[in-house]
């Protein structure tokens, strides 16, 4: 199936579309529900106000990104990273260092 120079709405349901491409494409207010989207490559993409919501990113790897106002909640982040540093130890001793009254 091709989908060339469309600006229709594309609506896709219990569908099969592994190994698709989607090269220069918009899809601002999409909704993805439901939707299995393991080993999948996001390269030069615009996620701003974006949700992200009961998702598992287990194993996921994130390079030259900017998420500058990006907010984590109630998240797992056992063996989480950032530039090799682990979160949940950064996390404890920020907690230790809130608790013994420092800023």
């Amino acid at each position: 199936m091709e989908i060339h120079d469309k600006r229709d709405v594309l609506d896709v349901r219990d569908a099969t579309v592994a190994n698709s491409r989607f090269d220069n494409t918009n899809l601002s207010n999409t909704q993805f529900h439901n939707t299995n989207l393991s080993n999948t490559a996001f390269v030069d993409v615009l996620l701003c106000n974006s949700r992200i919501v009961d998702a598992s990113m287990s194993n996921a790897y994130f390079s030259d990104i900017d998420l500058t106002n990006v907010k984590i909640e109630k998240a797992n982040i056992a063996g989480m990273t950032i530039n090799g540093i682990a979160v949940d130890q950064l996390l404890k001793d920020y907690e230790a260092a809130q608790a013994a009254g420092g800023k």
